[in-house]
């Protein structure tokens, strides 16, 4: 079995009504086995740093050290297999299956995902969840359904190389994302078409549109806008690990809503 590597990361922020927090406090351990493939574990560590607003203080100092040595109590455990160069049918795969810990009617909900390179075409995925699942989720956040997902390039490049496409579909809900890129030099639009079944004519088809575009020219700084076509998005400024997301409502910035949001890691 290969050296394993253990990884601590975690996400703090601060938010415009004052509230500030450690919002994702994460210990991921991984592991080669099988000749090239990996096991990674992630688990909630037990103490979890944060600002107590009534006592004005971290919850590490005086009287409250000692429940730092609750860091060992995990909770929360997903466990993720990886495995590249698998044949199937033909074809050479990367192969993942994920299990993650949930409780309640979903529990410890799993997902397996193939992804293999198909000339002309570009990569195709395929990925089967569980409802609950989250690991192998688009979003990274849990699924509401039970889904099979079939995801492909569009061989955009051919038509102009600054260009790029994808398309999926669910087969269990029969929903879809289109999604088409343009990136020049320091601008980057995307745009994302999700198609829904109407909830009540299953005939009928629903589509919203996402616009993302995204500046890169100012020296290590990022510059970036959401808008939706229900007239909310945000406007976001990144810089090396921190980001500034400031919501839009009705075309107007909300920035009582705004954030600050710190993501950091240590390798041990």
């Amino acid at each position: 079995m290969d050296k394993a590597s253990l990884r601590l990361s975690g996400r703090v922020a601060a938010h415009g009504n004052g509230r500030i927090g450690n919002e994702k406090f994460t210990l991921t351990a991984s592991t080669g086995f099988a000749n090239g493939g990996t096991v990674s574990l992630r688990a909630t560590p037990g103490f979890s740093p944060a600002y107590s607003e009534e006592s004005k203080k971290l919850n590490f100092q005086g009287d409250s050290v000692g429940d730092v040595a609750n860091i060992s109590n995990l909770s929360n455990i997903d466990v993720q297999f990886s495995k590249g160069g698998v044949e199937l049918a033909g074809q050479n795969c990367d192969v993942t299956v994920a299990r993650d810990h949930s409780e309640g009617d979903n529990a410890n909900p799993s997902g397996v995902q193939i992804k293999t390179n198909v000339d002309k075409v570009g990569d195709v995925i395929i990925t089967a969840i569980q409802k609950g699942h989250k690991t192998l989720n688009d979003e990274d956040a849990r699924s509401e359904n039970n889904a099979i997902r079939i995801a492909a390039d569009i061989p955009l490049s051919d038509v102009n190389a600054d260009l790029t496409g994808s398309v999926d579909y669910d087969l269990v809900s029969k929903n879809a994302n289109v999604r088409i890129g343009y990136h020049k030099d320091d601008i980057t639009v995307k745009l994302r078409t999700h198609i829904s079944q109407d909830a009540s004519d299953s005939n009928k088809r629903n589509a919203k549109s996402t616009i993302n575009l995204d500046y890169s020219g100012l020296e290590g700084i990022g510059v970036g806008v959401e808008v939706k076509d229900d007239k909310k998005g945000h406007l976001q400024i990144t810089k090396d690990d921190f980001k500034l997301k400031v919501p839009i409502e009705d075309n107007k910035v909300n920035t009582g809503n705004a954030s600050i949001t710190y993501n950091w890691s240590i390798d041990m």
